[in-house]
């Protein structure tokens, strides 16, 4: 059995979801409904993220189009891997990375810094935490690029407080204040 976790949600967006189960998904517990729409939501955004009309497998952030090869040799065999679709295909399975390491260097390994990719239209193999490295790097130089300028604000007229409105709370009249600044805590305990 899959453990459940509890997630804070709006009550506007829980009464929808609730709205939509009783009218169309009667047999379907909330929760697993919930669990539903979060996997379908998963979905989309990885479909978003994929460049326009384009199949792959994603590794991480890395982005593998369909076609890509992937490489792994010890001192004996050489073992490929392709994508096909949107699924990472070994021996006629799907597998992750580092799944296909394990399987053909029958040990656990990092799949980072064992498995050579050829992306569909190039010669070169590429070591895969190389094409990380450079993923990470380009990402880096769009975050500290600036922003096209944004439109200087228009100055909004300053607001007017009515008479009497005071801008701090009062203190009540019988609190009185001890806060002292810049003392020493042994130096408070003498009071």
């Amino acid at each position: 059995m899959t453990p459940s976790l509890c997630i804070a949600i709006s009550a506007s967006t829980l009464r929808a979801l609730l709205d939509f189960q009783s009218e169309h998904f009667s047999d379907i517990e909330p929760a697993d409904l919930a669990d539903r729409a979060i996997r379908d939501w998963l979905h989309y955004q990885l479909e978003l993220a994929k460049p326009a009309g384009q199949r792959g497998y994603f590794w991480k952030r890395l982005f593998l189009p369909d076609g890509t090869r992937l490489r792994l040799s010890n001192y004996t065999i050489t073992r490929y891997a392709a994508v096909v679709g949107d699924d990472l295909v070994y021996e006629g399975m799907t597998v992750s990375p580092n799944r296909f390491a394990q399987m053909t260097l029958g040990s656990a390994r990092n799949a980072w810094e064992v498995v050579y990719v050829q992306l569909p239209g190039q010669r070169e193999w590429k070591l895969a935490l190389h094409l990380r490295r450079a993923l990470e790097a380009n990402e880096r130089q769009k975050a500290k690029r600036p922003a096209a300028p944004a439109p200087a604000p228009t100055a909004a007229p300053p607001r007017v407080l009515p008479a009497g409105v005071l801008l701090a709370p009062k203190l009540r009249p019988d609190f009185e204040e001890r806060r002292q600044i810049y003392r020493r805590a042994e130096d408070l305990l003498l009071d």
